[in-house]
């Protein structure tokens, strides 16, 4: 499901949270020096967000592209020199996908599969 988006040159990984900022998904094409799991500021992102479509944060060597799906959000970790306006169509495609798919497939189940 996130192949296109983890192809993108630069791309490091993808998480999912619920609208709750329980993570509910995650995968990084390297390990990465950290867990998401134990990181309790997500949620702070979640909540200043607040129904916001997308939202992109810059750091030093890093940006982290933040859109809203079906249930939650989905995060997606990159360099700084990985390409925004591909990540934001692979983004688009995957949302669109999702809703023509319907409830039973997509990143909606696998929120709701965190929650149950």
């Amino acid at each position: 499901m996130f192949k296109d988006i983890l192809g993108i040159q630069g791309v490091k990984g993808i998480m999912l949270f619920t609208r709750d900022g329980e993570l509910a998904f995650k995968h990084f094409i390297e390990p990465y020096n950290f867990e998401p799991e134990v990181k309790d500021w997500w949620g702070l992102y979640i909540y200043t967000l607040n129904g916001t479509k997308e939202a992109e944060l810059v750091f030093e060597r890093d940006r982290l592209y933040i859109r809203r799906a079906k249930g939650g959000y989905l995060f997606v970790l990159a360099s700084n020199s990985a390409p925004t306006p591909m990540i934001r169509l692979n983004c688009e495609i995957l949302l669109s996908a999702e809703k023509e798919a319907g409830s039973q497939k997509g990143l909606g189940w696998l929120v709701n599969e965190r929650k149950n």
